[in-house]
Parts: C-alpha cells; structure tokens; sequence
C-alpha cells in the first residue's frame, strides 16, 4: 500500500494477484494517444514481460510522431477487429490506461464489451469507468505514468530502475506535468523524477523528443494558420482559433501538425483560457481546451460530451467549424463569468 500527496490511500494488492495469477494481456490507451498513455503501457508491458507474461499493446489510433521514439519495433499495434479480435478473447486481462472515458477507445472498446475478460481502468482523470471490473483511478495523482511507476515499485523495488521502464515512465510523468511546470508537479511526482533520473533517464534527450521535434516546417504553417485567425474574448482572457486542415494540408501540414495547438493559445500573456478548434478532413470538430489554472473548463466540454481534468479538456463536436466555435465559445464564455461570480 501507499499514499498520494493528499494522502489517499492507494492498495495495490488486488491489482498485483492479477498481474502474477494471469499470464496473457492486452494493454490499450484513449485515441490519439499521448506520452502519459504510451508511457504507462509500455513500462507495465515491458515489466510483466520481463517476469514471463506475454503482453499484446493494441491502441485505437497510431503514434503521434514526437513520441515514436518510445517503443521497440512491433511493441505497438493499431487495432484492428479483424486481426486483433481473437487475440483478445484468448486473453486473460485487459488494462485501459489513462483513458478519461470508456467512449475513447473507440472500436476496441466496443468490442470488449462481448468478451468476457477481466477489465481493469488505470488513471488519473475522472469519468465514466462503469464497464471496469477494476478501477483504479486516483484523479489527485499527477498522472497515470506516476501511479505506474507506484505500482511497479510496490511489486518489484528494483524495477522503475532499468532503463527500458524508466524512460517510458519519465516521459508520461514529463508530458502530463507540463515538463515539471503545472500544479500537479508534487513531491511524489518529483521524488519518482528524480529516481529516474538516477537510473539513467537523461531529461534534455527526453525534453527533445517530446517538445522540440514538434516544430516541423508543416507545424509552422499551422501556427501562422492559428495566429491569422485568432480571436480574444473576456478582455483578452480568452483567446480562440479555427483551423481547417484542409486549407493548410497542401502547403506541407500533417495530421499530427494539429497537436498541442490550445497549450500554444495558453501562452499568449494576458489569456487565461486557450481553445482551439479545428477539423480533419471526413471527422468531427475537435476541440482542445487549456486553462492557466484558475478557471475550470471541463464542465464546457462535458456539455459537449466531452470531458477531461479541470484545466485541460477537449470535446468532439458536429457541424461546421464556424457553428461549433460559436457554440463553444458561448459557453466558455458563460462559464468564465460563472467563475467571476463565485470568485
């Protein structure tokens, strides 16, 4: 057992029965994955491996390009229901992580709901886990990839120190803490840091490939894309884009240029919230909301059917770009002068 910074208790033990009584497992993580989902499955999956589990990682969509440096060749699959289907049946355990809502594991979710499997959540953000047999989910944990490495710890004092955990583990920790910069960055977050880094983790290689590497030649023309069409509101406290990819595509933009665009808006002194608003050819409207860390704007996007952390949120929304920016923003809006009111 152990406790979190706000000292809840954390009782791993049903957890471990099932990693060491079982022998097969799938791991997965929410859409579009990020470094704290990726993170988190990788080092569980390298560690069950290395006690003689077999673990199949199967995610709803491909890596994002920054974090293809975290997984061997063949560790990482897209899923297919075709392919990948029986494997799951033939398995023992499924393991979600940081997945936020059922909803975002798209068809493989949706399959698991007629196999019958052990499903166990891992995370740190709040939101409907009903189809769990086992939740552990501690949304005052900074993020999944420190309760990974509390979890791994609590089995094996040795492991979180072999290089080929630590730097999955480091790197999830880094992403969900802003590198070390957000509120959530508390001393259990920072002791583990600083564990890994002991272990061999070099922060500057890690720092490289997650924040760095993004600003390809195509990202730059959405940023400009981003800056010609930004809008404020609130006095300046909130700040808001549209961007169709369709329309900065052929100047040499890809998919994944599209990412991280609300933590751009954030920036900009004086804004408090930052929302970007954008769409993909043949898709929903995607909507990324940031928040400095005063107002919340998780409850905007779960009007939306969307959801997320207070601060950081996102929702999926139908229609054209410009009615769904109208639409959020009116509710961004309304949700900014609620929080005046109550401040």
């Amino acid at each position: 057992m152990s406790l979190d910074r706000t000292g809840e208790l954390r009782n791993w033990e049903v957890l471990r029965t099932l990693l060491v009584d079982n022998d097969r497992f799938v791991f997965s993580t929410h859409l579009q994955p990020d470094a704290d989902g990726v993170g988190s499955e990788l080092a569980l999956a390298r560690f069950l491996t290395s006690i003689g589990k077999t673990v199949h990682i199967l995610n709803p969509s491909p890596l994002r390009v920054n974090l293809e440096f975290l997984p061997n060749n063949g560790e990482i699959q897209v899923y297919d229901t075709a392919q990948h289907a029986k494997l799951i049946v033939e398995s023992d355990v499924f393991i979600a992580f940081d997945i936020g809502h059922y909803d975002r594991l798209m068809d493989i979710g949706a399959d698991l709901q007629s196999i019958d499997i052990t499903k166990v959540s891992i995370d740190h953000h709040p939101g409907d886990k009903s189809q769990f047999d086992v939740q552990y989910d501690f949304p005052t944990a900074s993020s999944t990839g420190v309760l990974i490495y509390d979890l791994i710890n609590f089995m094996d004092e040795e492991a979180n120190s072999r290089t080929e955990i630590a730097i999955p583990i480091y790197s999830a920790m880094m992403s969900d803490t802003g590198n070390f910069r957000f509120n959530n960055t508390d001393p259990e977050t920072l002791l583990a840091a600083a564990n890994l880094v002991a272990a061999g983790v070099k922060p500057y290689e890690l720092y490289v490939y997650l924040y760095e590497d993004l600003n390809t030649p195509g990202r730059l023309q959405v940023i400009q894309k981003l800056l010609s069409e930004l809008k404020y509101e609130c006095e300046g406290r909130l700040a808001w884009s549209i961007i169709d990819f369709d329309d900065i595509g052929p100047l040499g933009a890809v998919p994944d240029d599209m990412n991280s665009l609300s933590d751009f808006i954030r920036s900009i002194k004086g804004v408090e919230v930052g929302i970007s608003i954008t769409k993909m050819s043949g898709s929903k409207v995607d909507v990324s909301f940031r928040s400095k860390g005063k107002i919340p704007i998780n409850s905007v996007a779960q009007s939306f059917g969307g959801g997320g952390h207070a601060f950081a949120a996102g929702c999926h929304v139908d229609g054209t770009l410009e009615e769904a920016a109208a639409a959020i923003v009116k509710e961004t809006i309304i949700a900014i002068n609620k929080w005046d009111e109550n401040a």
